[in-house]
């Protein structure tokens, strides 16, 4: 049941200057395929011989070879030492059980007042870390403790409000993989209303690009309060199992998303 409040308040939005995104910029630095290694259909397309409804064909077709290029061996950051596709899931299962095993370890968890205490924001540090302390008190250890510290992580920058290229940002290192996978995986819808609500009540709201590589959890503040809860027990259980596997599947794939620098919007 979801319920939004809305406010005579309307939220101010500041547009950074981005780098426009075109052909040139999405492969910039890719050893990226040659059109003629798409399948048919894409050359016909490049070639302007198939009617397509999309109004950058060329773009669309820059895309395909990035798409190809890192499902090829030609993406030196998934294909170092060679690539097998059995391997690599096998591999990747392993590496992903063993990591959200010792993520669902108590001690991994946050001690949200010690949290606050050694915060780099001065802006709204204290309201982030009473959104995440009410989501837990919600969820608990049904959830691994990288979901907590990804919502906590806006605090560790300058302002709560920055947003930062997460596979591209050398201070996201090390827990790129694992944020991403939480953040991705709140497509599981009911789980992104719960947080969104524990969040507005602090007036703040979460925002994620849908590439690998956007900015990670830029907060911002809220024309609207949201209310949701579970309907039932049944369906709270269904959407943390849900969550749980899609965030599993999230980060075994890691390897293998866009890590393109002219989508970091």
């Amino acid at each position: 049941m979801v319920l939004a409040v809305n406010s005579s308040m309307s939220p101010s939005f500041v547009s950074d200057p981005v780098e426009s995104l075109s052909k040139a910029t999405l492969l910039r630095g890719v050893d990226a395929v040659a059109i003629d290694q798409l399948p048919p259909i894409w050359q016909r397309i490049a070639k302007g011989e198939a009617t397509v409804g999309h109004p950058e064909p060329d773009f669309l077709v820059a895309l395909a070879r990035l798409f190809l290029t890192k499902a090829t061996d030609r993406s030196p950051e998934v294909f170092q030492q060679g690539f097998d596709f059995h391997a690599f899931y096998q591999q990747g299962a392993m590496a992903t059980l063993d990591f959200f095993g010792h993520d669902f370890v108590t001690t991994a968890y946050p001690h949200f007042e010690q949290v606050v205490q050694t915060a780099q924001a001065t802006d709204g540090a204290d309201k982030v870390a009473a959104f995440v302390k009410d989501v837990f008190a919600q969820l608990g250890y049904a959830l691994p403790a990288c979901f907590y510290w990804m919502l906590l992580c806006p605090i560790e920058r300058a302002s709560i409000f920055e947003a930062r290229p997460m596979f591209f940002d050398p201070r996201m290192q090390g827990v790129k993989r694992a944020y991403d996978a939480c953040l991705h995986s709140l497509n599981v819808t009911a789980m992104l209303m719960l947080v969104q609500s524990c969040a507005s009540r602090q007036g703040l709201l979460i925002q994620h690009g849908c590439g690998c590589d956007h900015a990670l959890a830029q907060l911002i503040p809220g024309a609207a309060e949201i209310s949701f809860a579970f309907e039932s027990k049944l369906g709270r259980r269904k959407a943390l199992t849900a969550y749980l596997w899609r965030c599993w599947n999230e980060y075994l794939l890691f390897p293998l998303g866009v890590h393109a620098q002219s989508l970091a919007l």
